[in-house]
């Protein structure tokens, strides 16, 4: 029987030379929430210097300018760097994915959809986000339709990253609740909730400028 050397399931998934993490999982959280507030909080200081914007519409900048970050640096880390777990350099994000595989080992594994759908969220919807904080500041009338496009984006591939899981039977998920219920279920259905509120928020201001009437031409 082979000796199994890592904490990912299931239990034969080959990984060799799998190094454990070299940071705690109470320094991983608390880096990832002090980017959170500060970004966050810049951004809504930010966003105060433009009277003209809404609370909502500061709230939004502080989501996408967070969302934007999350996709790229964190999303494209796990893309761009094939043997994350063989990291022994205690290095942050490759620490905070051989922690977060304990609850999808796909990430480990290299799985084709995921590095895709990862790819696609980090290099196209990471960049779009700071993009259309930008639109929101300045107004710009295609904010609406970005801020709609991505929120789509989002949606879409959480709906398929949550069903390719259910069709396999949740076979590279850990069973714990902290793994299953709060890294995997939880975590990932924010992207699900925020951009249905997001989408709706578009929608009522879209639908709103469409339907005031024109002002006659004289």
């Amino acid at each position: 029987m082979a000796v199994r050397t890592h904490p990912y399931f299931p239990l034969d998934l080959h990984l060799p030379d799998y190094v454990p993490l070299q940071v705690d999982f109470d320094y991983i959280l608390g880096i990832f929430f002090l980017a959170v507030v500060v970004i966050s909080g810049s951004t809504w200081k930010l966003s105060g210097r433009h009277k003209h914007l809404s609370s909502t519409e500061r709230v939004l900048a502080c989501w996408f300018m967070v969302t934007g970050a999350i996709h790229f640096v964190i999303e494209g880390w796990v893309v761009a760097k094939a043997d994350f777990y063989k990291d022994a350099s205690g290095n942050y994000l490759s620490d905070t994915w051989k922690e977060y595989s304990k609850a999808d080992s796909r990430y480990a594994s290299r799985d084709t959809f995921i590095i895709s759908m990862e790819a696609i969220t980090a290099f196209l919807w990471g960049p779009l986000c700071p993009l259309l904080v930008h639109g929101i500041f300045s107004v710009k009338p295609w904010r609406y339709t970005l801020m709609t496009i991505i929120s789509v984006g989002q949606i879409y591939g959480d709906v398929l990253y949550f069903g390719t899981c259910f069709l396999e039977g949740f076979i590279h998920s850990r069973p714990e609740p902290l793994y299953f219920w709060f890294y995997f279920v939880i975590v990932n259905a924010i992207w699900i909730v925020v951009p249905f509120l997001c989408i709706g928020h578009a929608w009522g201001k879209i639908s709103t400028a469409v339907g005031k009437p024109k002002a006659k031409q004289t």
